[in-house]
């Protein structure tokens, strides 16, 4: 060894430590580091170090660096001796060398080291690895320490399934296996050792410390094993670990650390599937924990450490409820002295202050309220449901937020701030939702009566806003009285959706409605806060006021006065205040939800309606008249007869039909220079105008209700179409010809028809970021455009959607419809166009095309827009950029080039997602249905595998389809990408009997779907990894093996399914598995031969997600995995089990915890 050399690192390790040292000391001496570690002896210089003392901590660690990285590049390359030399050196530098105060971070770095070899040798090429562990364990706790912590690591990366795990299958069974063979010998030593410094822990002398790092190493090195071992061994008599860690976790005295580690060792635990075999074991196991478990107060919350203990002994309840509760349920009476003690443990933490510990609950009490045996036997009899309803409705108002003088301490331990808090808030009152729906569903009347209760309340004592108000005395969102109305709002609103329909035939429940319902409607209030959530609240009880129809009036009444609310010095002709705006529309949509609950029941007020809409006409704004008409469509909808509802629906569009067809609107439709003229001239009544006709028209053709008989809107397409065909074509021609109509130089306002709207580029930034205008007028055309666009597809999409307007035109003139005014000019259209004719035109058209125009009308159209799509898609696939006339024109907006960046992508995200919908329209359409029971359905209506039958039938579409999905599938949108999978997968399910299509689905989607999945290899997110697993395995079965899932085999062993003749066998798939680098033609065998044996889906989608790790470990690039790890080619030879039962401990083990 050379000192100078040796010197000269130290040095460099010292700089690179210093904070004061130069950064180009630093840099050189990072060089250097790194310099050093690529020589061939740089492990000697590392083992020399580590065996010498007085080196910092600093040197030592960089020592154990410089071993590890050469143990990952070098093992293949070292001979048996130099690797047995290398460990034994490593043991005895923890035998002599390791100091009882020695770093966290230099034990943990030493099992790293040392687990590393194991990972590679034990147990065929280290077989007596337990011995030499268990003679450094005799040395001393910190050797009993490290080597915990050794079993600890090895048992991570093994027992883990996931992508990340960094050590072949194979490899992974034998270090199991080897591991579980140590167990009889391991474990009495472990709780020995428990015993033991428990011990220590109880002498006020003795050295703490290190008892606690024992017990702490010993606990997480259990916590690893109790996932797969045995579930009886845990709980053996002589070595009880679950008795032990109740007890520790009950201990008041010892550290948080410790208790934390000993709950998430029960969690693990009562994680386990028992089965009746051991239903005695976990009764025995249960009461030992529950009755620890009672010692545990949550009255205070200090700490976050606290709080965090909290968490994890909730976690147990929670695993035990999940995984356990079922196989209880069926004994009770029985388990009835262990379902109660957990029920009322259960419910103690469920009233926690803590929201997460709410949260976490609710999947187990959900199951628990759906079980009948639970709520009659131990729910209502314990008066459990009484405690449960008042958390329950207490947590379902927002006033917990960290921001708040009052809230509670624990609050600001759970949230950084109220943003925080906001974003949990909405997903917990959804969970909260569950519950309160299931106790409605229990008792009806209990709920009702709590509602009209905290009503009363909200109402009286926080009637009026008294802090956080605003320059006009009126509540802000942070208000205590706004969010009490809020929460009321938002309580009533799951209370009404959730009532059972038979509550409201009692008259018991009647009468605290209509008290509820009299006591908002006596409610009075100057606050547009609070005038929003009060319209609100009246919309909610409409399922109510159909068996209470004297209501009617009076709550129309209070509406239509609040539709013309206006603050102190507003008036339509002024700009209002936000908060007066959404007072007003959200009148109207009260309105109008009240008419579509019930229709029927609102016709007999049909003239009063009318009357009072004619009358707020000249006193509201255009927006708030069109939603007016929308109102009175609803009713209309339950007029008696067909010709009364087309005479109705034809008066009220006589008026904004003769503004439609007005010459001048005509005119205006009629080319893009007529209209950049008129906007030019600033005739905005006109131009605007138009706005206000088409949004008339579609509100009043989208509420129309029709059946079999003759559509009430039928005779106002043939009048409507004309002009908006025309604008559409206007509106398609103005980018081609902008050039023409605004010259180079031209800055005037009407270029906004070009440009992107305010409000799409925050909806591109999802509101994350304020783009404040700089030129609003122009910034106003834009808005024009864009709603204008808008409203035209929606109308045509409208049209199309409906079975009674291909009867008005014939195919030829519908062909030429859509060729002359929707799809012309498409290569010119701006991917933020896409979203809005994709969703508002082509889902409807092919949802509602008619069998009959499928291949006349339909299929050329389709064909032709996905082949624009893959066009257009191509540079996003390939990542280069969008050509510029694709991408919006960002004008009149303070922009900085990274938001400019985001508007960009977002509106590419956007024509990807609506493609990926488009093509599940074609060939995976699902229809909802009972969805107001408790488990709604998807399935395909007749008509919808009708068209995916025909769309799958042409060669063109399918490949246009196929190709469309398989640059989803590799481009950069995980989301999209997931679907893509699931609709590839469904495509090779249809169509695996197809010959002409092997090559497509063999070989270009079974290769995109191992590229995609090694793309994603390295995700913590696993959802879309396993679709691509489930893809590939779907494709190799079907089309290789001929395999089909078990659902599929009728009449036909899975086991023994027929193979398929060689003629019929795709060998793309098998060919594909075979250039994987590592695999050998003996693997591929072995896959196929489990498939066949294994017929689940689930034990297919393992096996091949197991046969692909190792090859992918072999692409992986990154110097820190563990791809030089191989499958050893020894096999595993374990001692006898006689061998292992041999007595390993003291007699006197486990007295001082049975105490």
């Amino acid at each position: 060894m050379d000192e100078h050399v040796y010197e000269q690192l130290l040095r460099a390790v010292d700089v690179c430590h210093a904070t004061g040292s130069l950064k180009a000391e630093r840099d050189a001496a990072y060089a250097y580091c790194e310099q050093f570690q690529q020589t061939p002896n740089c492990v000697s210089y590392a083992f020399y170090l580590l065996q010498q003392r007085g080196h910092a901590s600093h040197h030592r660690h960089f020592a154990l660096h410089v071993v590890e990285n050469y143990i990952r590049v070098h093992w293949k390359n070292c001979s048996a001796d130099e690797t047995v030399q290398y460990r034994s050196t490593l043991l005895n530098i923890v035998a002599s060398h390791v100091a009882a105060d020695e770093p966290s971070f230099i034990k943990e770095k030493l099992v790293k080291v040392l687990a590393d070899i194991a990972k590679r040798q034990f147990p065929q090429r280290w077989p007596d690895l337990l011995e030499q562990l268990l003679s450094l364990w005799s040395m001393g706790p910190i050797q009993a320490e490290i080597v915990m912590l050794l079993f600890r690591s090895i048992a991570e990366d093994c027992v883990s399934s996931s992508f990340n795990s960094t050590i072949p299958p194979i490899r992974r069974k034998d270090i199991l296996q080897g591991l579980n063979a140590c167990f009889p010998t391991l474990f009495p030593l472990v709780y020995q050792q428990l015993e033991m410094q428990y011990a220590q822990l109880q002498s006020p002398s003795a050295d703490h410390k290190t008892a606690n790092a024992v017990i702490l190493a010993a606990l997480q090195m259990m916590k690893e094993f109790l996932d797969w071992m045995p579930v009886n061994t845990p709980a053996s008599p002589d070595t009880n670990f679950i008795a032990v860690a109740s007890l520790l976790l009950q201990s008041p005295a010892l550290q948080h650390s410790i208790r934390i580690a000993a709950a998430e060792c029960l969690e693990v635990y009562f994680s386990r599937t028992f089965g009746k075999d051991h239903l005695a074991l976990v009764v025995a196991t249960t009461q030992t924990c529950w009755s620890a478990l009672a010692q545990i107060s949550v009255a205070d919350v200090n700490d976050s450490d606290d709080l965090n203990l909290h968490l994890h002994v909730n976690r147990v309840l929670v695993s035990w409820g999940t995984h356990q509760l079922e196989l209880l349920v069926a004994e009770l009476p029985a388990s009835h002295d262990v379902l109660l003690p957990f029920v009322e443990l259960l419910l103690r933490f469920f009233q926690h202050p803590s929201l997460t510990v709410t949260e976490a609950q609710v999947i187990v009490w959900l199951n628990l309220l759906k079980q009948k045996k639970v709520v009659s036997s131990l729910l209502v009899p314990h008066n459990v449901l009484p405690a449960l309803w008042r958390t329950s409705m207490d947590k379902y108002f927002k006033l917990h937020s960290p921001d708040r003088d009052d809230a509670h301490p624990v609050s600001a331990l759970e949230f950084d701030d109220n943003d925080a808090y906001v974003a949990f808030y909405s997903n917990f009152r959804g969970r909260l939702y569950g519950i309160l729906r299931l106790l409605l569903q229990l008792q009806p009347g209990v709920g009702l009566q709590l509602l009209y209760e905290r009503l009363q309340y909200v109402l009286s004592a926080h009637a009026r806003g008294t802090d956080a108000l605003d320059e006009h005395g009126h509540c802000t969102d942070s208000s205590t009285a706004h969010l009490y109305h809020e929460g009321l709002v938002a309580l009533i609103d799951c209370i009404m959706k959730s009532l059972p329909e038979s509550a409201l035939n009692e008259a018991s429940h009647l009468a605290t409605l209509s008290a509820t319902v009299e006591a908002l409607l006596a409610y009075e209030t100057p606050d547009p806060w609070l005038l929003f959530r009060h319209c609100l609240a009246l919309s909610l009880f409409a399922k109510y006021y159909m068996r209470a129809p004297g209501l009617y009036p009076r709550v129309f009444e209070r509406l239509f006065g609040l539709i013309v609310f206006a603050q102190p010095g507003e008036t339509i002709l002024t700009t209002m205040d936000p908060t007066t705006m959404n007072v007003r529309r959200r009148a109207l949509a009260s309105l109008i939800s009240i008419c579509h609950a019930s229709p029927s029941h609102v016709l007999p007020f049909l003239p009063i309606l009318c009357n009072q809409v004619i009358g707020l006409f000249p006193v509201v704004l255009d927006s708030e008249s069109v939603l007016l008409y929308e109102m009175l469509v609803l009713v209309s909808n339950s007029l008696p007869t067909a010709d009364e509802r087309t005479l109705f629906i034809g008066q009220i569009t006589a008026e904004p039909l003769a503004s439609w067809t007005s010459p001048a609107m005509t005119a205006l439709v009629a080319s893009p220079s007529s209209l950049v003229a008129a906007m030019t001239a600033k005739d905005d009544a006109l131009v605007f105008g138009l706005v206000k006709v088409l949004t008339t028209l579609y509100g009043i053709a989208r509420r129309i209700v029709h059946g079999e008989s003759v559509h009430p809107f039928a005779s106002v397409w043939p009048v409507l179409l004309p002009n908006l065909l025309s604008l559409l074509r206007t509106l398609q021609t103005l980018p081609v010809e902008q050039h023409t109509l605004f010259a180079a130089s031209d800055n005037s306002d009407v270029r906004g028809v070009l440009c992107m709207s305010q409000e799409e580029v925050v909806q591109a930034l999802v509101g994350k970021e304020q783009v404040p205008a700089l030129q609003p007028d122009l910034l106003k055309y834009a808005r024009w455009a864009k709603n204008v666009r808008d409203i035209g597809y929606h109308l045509v999409g409208c049209a199309l959607s409906l079975p009674s307007f291909y009867a008005l035109v014939d195919i030829p003139s519908l062909a030429s419809m859509l060729d002359q005014a929707v799809l012309v000019h498409m290569e010119t259209m701006e991917h933020r166009h896409w979203k809005s004719f994709l969703a508002s035109v082509w889902l409807p058209f092919v949802k509602g095309c008619p069998e009959t125009h499928l291949a006349p009308l339909l299929e050329p159209r389709l064909q032709r827009v996905l082949l624009h799509l893959s066009s257009r898609l191509a540079p996003v696939w390939a990542g280069s950029p969008s050509p510029t006339a694709h991408l919006p024109m960002l004008i009149g907006l303070d922009m900085q080039a990274t938001t400019i960046d985001t508007v960009q992508n977002a509106v590419v995200l956007e024509v990807v997602r609506h493609t990926v919908d488009l093509i599940e329209a074609l060939v995976d359409a699902k229809t909802v249905v009972d969805v107001d029971s408790d488990h709604p359905k998807h399935i395909m209506m007749e008509k919808d595998r009708v068209r995916r039958d025909f769309v799958l039938a042409s060669p063109a579409l399918t490949h246009a389809l196929t190709s469309l999905l398989l640059g989803v599938l590799m481009w950069r949108d995980t989301l999209s990408a997931r679907r893509s999978a699931i609709l590839l997968d469904r495509l090779v399910s249809l169509l695996f009997g197809r010959l002409d299509l092997g090559g497509l689905l063999g070989k270009d989607v079974f290769t995109a779907a191992l590229t995609a999945l090694l793309a994603h290899f390295y995700d913590v997110d696993d959802g879309l990894k396993w679709e691509l697993v489930n893809l590939l395995r779907n494709i190799y079965c079907r089309l290789t093996l001929g395999l089909l899932p078990v659902d599929e085999c009728k009449g036909i062993d899975p086991v023994n399914q027929p193979r398929k003749r060689d003629e019929d066998i795709n060998p793309w798939p098998r060919q594909l598995l075979l250039g994987l680098a590592t695999v050998e033609t003996g693997h591929v065998v072995e896959l196929e031969a489990a498939l066949r044996q294994q017929p689940s889906l689930k034990a297919q989608k393992n096996l091949m997600k197991e046969f692909l790790e190792t090859p992918f470990l072999a692409y992986r690039d990154a110097p820190h995995t563990f791809k030089a790890i191989d499958d050893l080619p020894e096999a595993l030879v374990l001692p006898t089990k006689a061998k292992e039962a041999h007595d390993q401990h003291d007699d006197g083990v486990g007295l001082l915890f049975q105490r």
